[in-house]
C-alpha cells in the first residue's frame, strides 16, 4: 500500500496494477480529507481493495462525494464496486456518462475493443444505482467547483477544491523524474481536437490555484506554468507531427514521429530515465497520443 500525504488535508493513494508491467506509480486516486471527504478517481476495479484498504487505515468511514474526472476504465472502472462500499456517496461526473455508469455495457464492451488484455487486467465496470450520479455542471456542494475541460475526453471534468487543482488528463500526463525533473506528454486520444484542449488548459489556467494534482501520477506546485508548457508541447507536437505527415505520410510514420519528438521536445526526455517495463508502457501511450495528432493531420485534409 502506497500512500502520501502531499499536501494538507490532501493524500496520494497509488493504484499499482500487479497484472501490468510497468504500471507501478501511474494511476493514483486523490484523497481530500477536510471537515468534508472527497475522491478524485478511483482506478480500476481491480484495485479497489487497495483504495478501500488506504482508506481504511487513514481512518475514512465515509465519503461526501466521489468527483470523477472522467469515465476512462482507469480512472472510473472501480466506482461500482467503491459504492458498494460506501452506500449512497453522490458520485460526480459529466453528464453524457451518467447512463454508461448507470448501464456500464457499452464502457466495457469499448473498453475491451480499445484496450484488449489491458482492459481485462484492470477489471470489468459494475453499474452505479441510479440516483447516485450528479451532473458535475450542476454540483455546487461543499465549495467544490466543477470545470468543464474537455480535450483528453468530451466528457473530462477538473474539479478546485481550495487551492487544489484535480486536473485528471486535462494538462497531460505527469511524473517526478529521480534527478528532480518532471516528465510530461500530451494524452490525446485519436481523434485529438488541439483547438478544444488548449481552450481547457486556458480554462485551467484562469483559476487561481496552489498545487495542481494529476490523474496520473502525482503533484506539482510548479503552477500555472506548467500548464503554459503543456500548452506550448501541444504546439510543438502539432508543428512536429504535421511536417512528418506532409513528409511522408506513408508506412512507419508513426515511428518517425516517435524519434522526432524524443529529439526535440524536452518534456518527454526523462523518457530516457525510466526502467524499460516503464518506457515501453509509455512508448505505447506515447504511440497512441501521435495517432490522435495523426487524426488531427487527416481530419484537416
Amino acid at each position: 500500500m502506497n500512500i502520501t500525504e502531499v499536501a494538507p488535508k490532501l493524500y496520494l493513494i497509488a493504484l499499482d496494477q500487479k497484472k501490468l508491467p510497468g504500471f507501478v506509480s501511474f494511476i493514483g486516486s486523490w484523497l481530500y480529507k477536510g471537515e468534508k471527504t472527497f475522491l478524485a478517481d478511483v482506478g480500476p476495479s481491480a484495485t479497489i481493495p487497495d483504495l478501500s484498504d488506504a482508506l481504511e487505515t487513514l481512518g475514512v468511514q465515509r465519503l461526501d462525494a466521489v468527483l470523477l474526472t472522467h469515465i476512462h476504465i482507469d480512472h472510473a472502472g472501480g466506482i461500482g464496486d467503491l459504492i458498494s462500499r460506501f452506500p449512497d456517496t453522490p458520485v460526480v461526473c459529466h453528464k453524457s456518462g451518467i447512463p454508461h455508469l448507470e448501464d456500464p455495457a457499452r464502457l466495457w464492451e469499448g473498453s475491451v475493443k480499445t484496450l484488449g488484455d489491458t482492459a481485462h487486467a484492470y477489471g470489468p465496470f459494475q453499474p452505479v444505482p441510479k440516483g447516485l450520479l450528479q451532473d458535475a455542471e450542476k454540483y455546487s456542494e461543499h465549495g467544490i467547483m466543477p470545470l468543464l475541460t474537455p480535450g483528453h475526453a468530451p466528457h473530462h471534468v477538473s474539479y478546485l477544491i481550495g487551492d487544489y487543482l484535480f486536473a485528471g488528463e486535462a494538462g497531460g500526463v505527469f511524473s517526478a523524474l529521480t534527478d528532480g525533473n518532471f516528465y510530461l506528454r500530451p494524452a490525446t486520444p485519436p481523434r485529438f481536437f488541439p483547438e478544444t484542449s488548449s481552450r481547457s488548459l486556458e480554462s485551467l489556467m484562469a483559476v487561481p490555484h496552489k498545487l495542481i494534482c494529476y490523474g496520473h501520477f502525482g503533484m506539482t506546485k510548479n503552477t500555472p506554468r506548467i500548464l503554459e508548457s503543456h500548452k506550448a508541447q501541444l504546439q510543438l507536437w502539432a508543428d512536429v507531427i504535421q511536417q512528418q505527415f506532409r513528409s511522408d505520410p506513408g508506412q512507419g510514420i508513426e515511428n518517425r514521429c516517435m524519434e522526432m519528438l524524443l529529439k526535440t521536445d524536452p518534456l518527454i526526455a526523462g523518457w530516457h530515465q525510466m526502467e524499460r517495463s516503464v518506457q515501453e508502457r509509455e512508448r505505447y501511450f506515447l504511440t497512441n497520443s501521435i495517432r490522435g495528432f495523426l487524426g488531427w493531420v487527416k481530419g484537416e485534409r
